[in-house]
């Protein structure tokens, strides 16, 4: 299940991920008043063509391997710590059309519930012209800080993809989040 095993990882080696395309850097727009700011944010558009899918990605972010360990649906991760910690991981896994979205939602928070996440906050969002289920939960790390995450279930048919975000930095993160979650594509990667 995506999000059981959300951690930001601090001993993977940085890696060019197989069959990707970076494409020039854009200024990202600013956050909405009170949402924080962390300086400015430049993003360049991943594509994935073994996974079919491609969004914006902070310019100074690292590509990781996926870590099947975490979850066997987890497809590829990134992660920066520069001036924090801050990550995405890309899962793809199937899905059952026969169960509702929120019905996945609720099957996905028991199972983080039970692994010590708590505050959730499910809600739903367009990417695109598709209706999108949001979950944000939290966590307690070891040195005190709080990790944030916001989890985007993208399902199409018998297919979902979830994007993965997680922070310490909840405040200044979550709209940029948003805009980088909103840029993703699917079945349209080819050049």
């Amino acid at each position: 299940m995506a999000g059981l095993g959300f951690a930001f990882a601090a001993t993977a080696a940085a890696v060019s991920p197989p069959n990707a395309t970076p494409a020039p850097t854009r200024p990202l727009s600013a956050p909405a008043p009170g949402e924080g700011s962390i300086g400015a944010i430049s993003l360049t558009l991943y594509k994935n063509s073994e996974w079919n899918f491609a969004l914006d990605i902070p310019a100074s972010w690292n590509a990781f391997p996926a870590d099947s360990r975490n979850s066997p649906f987890e497809v590829i991760r990134f992660f920066s710590s520069e001036n924090g910690t801050y990550g995405l991981i890309v899962f793809r896994e199937p899905y059952d059309p026969a169960v509702s979205p929120e019905l996945n939602v609720e099957k996905v928070q028991q199972g983080l519930a039970t692994n010590g996440f708590s505050n959730f906050v499910s809600g739903e969002t367009t990417i695109g012209s598709r209706a999108v289920r949001t979950l944000d939960f939290d966590k307690k790390r070891p040195d005190g800080k709080t990790r944030s995450v916001r989890e985007y279930f993208i399902i199409d048919g018998t297919l979902s993809y979830v994007l993965g975000f997680g922070t310490t930095d909840r405040n200044a993160m979550f709209g940029v989040y948003d805009q980088m979650a909103k840029s993703f594509t699917f079945g349209q990667t080819s050049d």
